[in-house]
């Protein structure tokens, strides 16, 4: 090898290491930083407008609006949000006279962020709603899933279709891929192995996750990642999504969940599509025509997947339509809501 050559790759290995290091600074600085910034208890940080109860193994903070007495909705959020971000749609529901719920779930908002990945399998969030659901005596209700939210909405009504007298799912991510046929499958039971080595690798884990994830700085950008109306991230939305994130052990909940999400295989009866098929309560799928995280082909699917379903589509909008153009959601909203049940 040329003199000319070995110097240029001695160069080369300097600056990738150079990077690497940088790379390593970054993490660990964005990692104590989280760890400083999540100091306080959940019960302590949460907003004096919600309450905790207890649902099953953990504490679900949630927040209602509207008559008790009034038909139950409760709504549940997708990755990275809580149950501020339905403020808008709650006050809707209460001026028309529903009991609106929104509800944190584990390990998002204030609500508990048990530990290991598997404390947030499908199965174990949808129980933790029905154990909301029996904590605050309701029956019967309307329920509404946004995003990943859906999956513990479906499995809720899966396991207890007795307690959905509806079931309403906002642009859900339920890890449906493509088959040949043009039907949908059930695609997260085969992870990659970098995947799986990334994850079990805990502090490298939260670290990434610490400087991508639940960092402050990161939120807006993120937020934007998920809609097509990007005038809807408004500076007071973003500081909304950021108030948690002051609560003890958020990054670790995040890797965790994110974890089982991504990493895990999942057995829940929502894992099978054809239970779908046996959905007995109405079924509306309200979806943004310009999701490019749940694309609208997702949509069509699920609508044949489920007999008498319905898809309402909403023009110009992205993944999250109660945010970009709450008018148009709302009001298909309160469309699905007084769609007549089938006789049981």
């Amino acid at each position: 090898m040329s003199p000319y050559l070995r110097r240029l790759r001695k160069a080369v290995l300097w600056l990738l290491a150079a990077l690497a290091a940088l790379a390593a600074g970054t993490l660990t600085f964005f990692a104590i930083q989280s760890h400083r910034r999540e100091s306080r208890p959940a019960a302590g940080a949460a907003p004096a407008s919600g309450l905790f109860v207890r649902a099953g193994d953990v504490r679900i903070f949630l927040q209602e609006a509207g008559p008790p007495t009034g038909k139950p909705v409760v709504l549940v959020h997708g990755t990275g949000a809580w149950s501020e971000i339905w403020r808008d749609t709650m006050e809707v529901l209460a001026a028309a006279g529903y009991h609106a719920v929104a509800v944190d779930v584990p390990p998002f908002g204030y609500s508990d962020k048990p530990r290991g990945a598997l404390a947030y399998s499908r199965e174990k969030q949808a129980r933790r709603i029905l154990a909301v659901l029996a904590a605050l005596r309701l029956r019967q209700v309307a329920l509404v899933g946004h995003s990943v939210g859906a999956r513990p909405a479906t499995e809720a009504a899966l396991v207890q279709p007795e307690r959905i007298e509806r079931l309403i799912l906002v642009d859900p991510a339920l890890g449906l891929g493509p088959t040949r046929t043009g039907g949908p499958r059930f695609e997260q039971n085969d992870p990659a192995w970098p995947v799986r080595a990334f994850f079990a690798a805990r502090p490298l884990r939260n670290a990434v996750l610490a400087t991508y994830g639940t960092n402050p700085l990161s939120t807006g950008r993120l937020f934007r990642s998920f809609v097509a109306v990007k005038d809807a991230v408004t500076p007071a939305r973003v500081q909304m999504l950021q108030q948690p994130l002051v609560v003890e052990g958020t990054t670790n909940g995040y890797g965790d969940w994110l974890q089982y999400l991504v990493a895990a295989r999942d057995t829940s009866l929502g894992s099978d599509l054809a239970r779908f098929a046996r959905f007995r309560m109405p079924l509306v799928l309200i979806w943004g025509d310009r999701d490019t995280v749940t694309p609208l082909w997702q949509g069509e699917a699920l609508r044949k997947l489920v007999p008498g379903s319905e898809l309402v589509v909403l023009p110009g909008v992205g993944h999250i339509p109660y945010v970009e153009d709450p008018r148009r959601f709302d009001d298909a909203l309160l469309r699905a809501l007084a769609k007549r049940s089938p006789a049981r």
